[in-house]
């Protein structure tokens, strides 16, 4: 695991202030493997950093730098101990964060898997598929509940067919406009919680 740590860091590990730290890294003195990241948050990896001032610097430039050069030929595991233990605190804690945030992913797609996450938009258009269906077949089957009452009370087939079809759009419109009225009554997302082994509900 390389040592890998802020510039703020390896500023004092080099002996230098963090501007010149962020010369080097703007003259490309230091740049490639040796950036780990992007952005505010980016980390230094001190050994080949420190392979790179040492190809790149100019060598009056390096000497010119009180204790540069010594400090430049020092390895990552030669650094004084509180230095070290710091730069040994941040790789566990990095390694920390990276295990924490593979046991997330890990969760989620094991969540996944059982099918505790769905799609709410195809959730949405499976359920309305359904439901057409299901009316569909319904209205379909007017015309032989209009046949079964026309020959039970002698009544024109036709006529009856039609007040059939009437009612029943009558009906599916006043349930359609109570259902979308509930619907937008709901909350977009719903949370749901897992019972977890050995919890009491």
């Amino acid at each position: 695991m390389p040592a890998l740590v802020k510039k703020s860091t390896f500023a004092a590990l080099r002996g230098v202030t963090p501007g010149r730290v962020s010369q080097w890294l703007a003259k490309g003195k230091i740049s490639g493997p040796a950036i780990v990241g992007e952005g505010p948050s980016a980390k230094i990896d001190v050994d080949i950093a420190t392979a790179q001032l040492r190809e790149r610097l100019d060598v009056n430039a390096r000497f010119g730098l009180k204790g540069l050069s010594t400090n430049l030929d020092r390895a990552s595991d030669q650094l004084p101990l509180p230095l070290r233990d710091r730069v040994e605190a941040q790789i566990k804690a990095e390694k920390l964060r990276q295990a924490q945030l593979l046991t997330r992913r890990l969760e989620e797609e094991d969540r996944q898997r059982r099918g505790l996450y769905v799609e709410a938009k195809a959730a949405r258009n499976e359920m309305a598929r359904l439901v057409a269906d299901l009316l569909g077949s319904f209205e379909g089957s007017l015309t032989d509940l209009s046949a079964a009452l026309a020959a039970q009370f002698r009544l024109p087939a036709r006529d009856v067919l039609h007040v059939l079809r009437k009612e029943f759009r009558r009906i599916r419109e006043r349930l359609a406009a109570a259902h979308a009225a509930k619907a937008a009554a709901e909350p977009r997302t719903v949370q749901s919680a897992e019972k977890q082994p050995g919890s009491i509900q």
